[in-house]
């Protein structure tokens, strides 16, 4: 064969074989790129989830602790009307129970938007703890109801509403430290894992790029 055509021949080859480490470099980068997306944008994703769930959980205890604090603002009320009939009190037992029912309607209102946001565990322990907090408010009547009749079983009714709100304060708190260790066993996808998963791939990307160059 000609020398100038081997020449030629083998000129021609190195240079299809540049062109083909080259397109395979750069599919390879692209790749790498392309997964670096997808892993932020799910992390992104992830970060939005757990911060609605925070806000939901958030926003429920907080109404929970409303309902609570209602009802001891109730009973107050309704106490300081029965010890003293006659005396004008700037708010009547019939508006202190209004307010209960619109804590409890905000309540009832959370926790249906809390169920959107967790899971089927979460929505149990949320509804449980609202059905108890209504059990309350039933205990409240039943008490206000006993004392207007003056019977005799207001003493164990009122009895039976203050220990079941000092209960439910324990409730209350093992419901949240359940929520926070739901929450703390999510996946850990936050920005401190996802740095560190894109520099591994970097570091393999940069691998497999010099592997086949030097092939």
């Amino acid at each position: 064969m000609d020398p100038q055509i081997q020449g030629a021949l083998w000129g021609a080859g190195a240079t299809a074989l540049g062109g083909a480490i080259g397109w395979l470099g750069a599919r390879s980068q692209a790749r790498a790129s392309l997964e670096a997306v997808r892993m932020q944008v799910r992390g992104q994703r992830f970060d939005a989830r757990q911060q609605s769930r925070r806000e939901a959980h958030a926003a429920y205890f907080g109404t929970v602790e409303e309902v609570r604090m209602a009802v001891a603002h109730a009973r107050g009320v309704m106490v300081a009307h029965i010890q003293h009939p006659e005396a004008v009190a700037i708010e009547t037992p019939a508006e202190a129970r209004r307010a209960v029912n619109e804590a409890l309607k905000r309540m009832w209102f959370q926790q249906s938007l809390l169920r959107l946001s967790v899971s089927s565990l979460e929505r149990m322990s949320a509804e449980s703890l609202a059905e108890q907090m209504t059990g309350l408010v039933r205990v409240l009547d039943e008490w206000w109801a006993a004392a207007l009749r003056r019977d005799a079983a207001v003493y164990e009714v009122d009895e039976r509403l203050r220990d079941r709100s000092d209960h439910l304060v324990d409730v209350i708190d093992h419901v949240m430290d359940q929520a926070r260790s739901w929450l703390e066993a999510a996946p850990v996808v936050d920005r401190h894992q996802r740095r560190l998963w894109e520099r591994l791939w970097s570091g393999y990307r940069d691998w497999r790029l010099r592997n086949v160059m030097s092939d």
